[in-house]
């Protein structure tokens, strides 16, 4: 019995300490790391994963632009919708054995079968976001009193946190996007395309669309981060607007990217077009509080020649071709859709 509680005091003060730290964290690579590598001694756990329900690729694209490698984090699990954590709840929280054919999708790093595991749903609102997936080859593990006690603060804890910082990368947005001012949006980008389709349908014209993904490194350490991609990406927007035409529709895409629409354009003077702004990029000197900043762009294209019989509404033609530009920017030639 002093065993016990003596155990159960220690596992008290590292979830304390574990709490403390996690709330100090707002960027989201930096909480989905602490929470895979914190946790397991927490709770002495055996492994960990960590499931996020993604159905619009917005946290692929949060990560993404952290240069966060998430494809080689075996044990974070990216949803494209949110159906299997429905099946998995219906009966609420989830202890027990492991059953390989409902569980292998929150564990697809384990080779070992574990004693027993926990899935942990992680909801705010009434919505669910994901869950917390713990294994343990012990099997009467999740079945102590202090750790069963400690879960729905623990998931309450971690749903809060994945929230709050969901809204900062949202805000993060918005303020990059403010200062952007002189560019357009994703919204005027696809909405002027569909105004281009519509009229072009008389006319069968080409439409052509740009991607530009931009790269750079972070300086010092001690360098604002956040104020060091705004000033890039305001330096780098003025360059393409400058390689652009005025009729051409220039706007911000997404995270680091910007995007263009060309209309009435043949492939060969895109390509022309391309390597031209390339090599302006290529040429282009950014500084900031004092420092060279080194930067690379990669451009992806893709071309929509319009036909009268398309069974495609313009609104999917538009999010085809821009969606296909950005899948083609390792691309160097240009792809007809």
């Amino acid at each position: 019995m002093i065993n016990k509680v003596e155990g159960d005091h220690l596992m008290l003060k590292r979830f304390r300490a574990f709490e403390l730290q996690l709330l100090d964290l707002t960027i989201l690579p930096e909480i989905i790391d602490f929470i895979l590598k914190e946790l397991i001694p927490v709770f002495e756990l055996d492994d960990i994963s960590l499931s996020l329900i993604d159905q619009k690729g917005e946290i692929t694209t949060y990560l993404e632009g952290y240069d966060y490698d998430y494809q080689q984090k075996q044990n974070l699990i990216l949803l494209e919708d949110k159906i299997i954590l429905v099946n998995e709840f219906s009966a609420g929280i989830y202890m027990g054995a492991y059953e390989a054919h409902k569980h292998e999708v929150f564990f697809p790093f384990r080779e070992e079968i574990p004693a027993t595991i926990a899935i942990l749903p992680l909801s705010r609102k009434g919505e669910y976001i994901g869950s917390l997936n713990l294994v343990s080859q012990r099997a009467d593990c999740f079945f102590n009193s202090f750790i069963s006690e400690s879960m729905p603060q623990l998931i309450a804890l971690l749903a809060m946190i994945f929230e709050n910082s969901f809204q900062f990368e949202i805000l993060k947005q918005i303020k990059l996007i403010e200062k952007l001012a002189s560019v357009n949006n994703r919204h005027y980008l696809e909405q002027r395309l569909v105004e281009e389709l519509d009229r072009g349908q008389r006319s069968v014209n080409c439409v052509s669309c740009l991607v530009f993904n931009i790269v750079f490194s972070k300086g010092r350490k001690n360098t604002n981060a956040q104020k060091l991609e705004e000033h890039v990406l305001e330096s780098v927007s003025g360059l393409l607007k400058q390689q652009l035409r005025i009729s051409d529709v220039f706007s911000y895409y997404e995270g680091k990217k910007f995007a263009a629409l060309l209309m009435n354009v043949s492939d060969e003077a895109v390509t022309t077009l391309s390597k031209r702004i390339q090599q302006a990029l290529d040429a282009h000197k950014i500084s900031f509080s004092g420092q060279n900043i080194a930067f690379s762009a990669k451009i992806g294209h893709a071309s929509y020649q319009l036909k009268v019989d398309n069974e495609q509404t313009h609104q999917e033609i538009s999010i085809q071709l821009i969606d296909e530009a950005d899948e083609n920017l390792q691309n160097k030639n240009i792809q007809s859709v």
